[in-house]
């Protein structure tokens, strides 16, 4: 994939906060300095799921906090890694709070991301990009319902590749807290990571 470094700069901060929280100041400097160089190796290598993928924010998103994992040759807990995530998610809690699931509107603002995919990755760009996510509706609740499952993730592909797949049921679970800041609560069956067939997204609002 092309390097974007707007991820691991954006979330320095709070993964620093926690390092320095559980070791100390020289410890998380070290970590951090390493870390960039990591992300831009992971970045690099990963596969090529296209530079103009709605869905590429995703990778580089996690990859961000696989960096310090591989950065401190996995000394650092995968508990700590998640809790450096869970705290970057709140950084910019008021980003997602900008979307209410309780609303027409903002049921409408969270499909929007995930149709921008569906229609982009057409059958021209699965050849192109044969390792890229696959999303599809099957399964849907009810009519309108603010649902999609995804059945093929390269993250998960990548992170067993790069053997720190363990890491991988903790992001998942972080997907409850995304959608809590967005005011919506996730009822799922299960996620990739955990070895289900799909990572399935069923949102509702947190008053409905």
């Amino acid at each position: 994939m092309k390097y974007r470094s707007f991820y691991f700069y954006l979330f320095r901060g709070p993964m620093k906060k926690v390092l320095i929280e559980k070791y100390d100041k020289a410890y998380a400097s070290e970590i951090i300095r390493k870390s960039k160089k990591v992300y831009r190796k992971l970045i690099e290598e990963a596969d090529d799921i296209g530079n103009d993928n709605p869905m590429a924010y995703n990778e580089m998103f996690a990859l961000a906090f696989v960096a310090p994992y591989i950065a401190s040759e996995k000394k650092i807990p995968p508990e700590t890694i998640q809790e450096m995530m869970r705290r970057s998610l709140y950084s910019v809690k008021w980003y997602f709070s900008l979307t209410n699931l309780n609303t027409e509107r903002g049921k409408e603002a969270n499909k929007k991301n995930i149709l921008k995919y569906y229609k982009w990755y057409t059958e021209e760009k699965e050849k192109q990009y044969p390792t890229s996510f696959k999303v599809d509706f099957v399964g849907q609740p009810y009519d309108g319902a603010c649902y999609y499952r995804i059945t093929r993730c390269p993250i998960c592909t990548y992170t067993k590749k790069l053997g720190v797949f363990e890491l991988m049921p903790l992001f998942c679970e972080l997907d409850e807290v995304m959608i809590k800041l967005q005011h919506g609560i996730l009822h799922r069956n299960g996620t990739i990571a955990d070895g289900a067939d799909c990572c399935d997204y069923f949102i509702t609002g947190d008053k409905e």
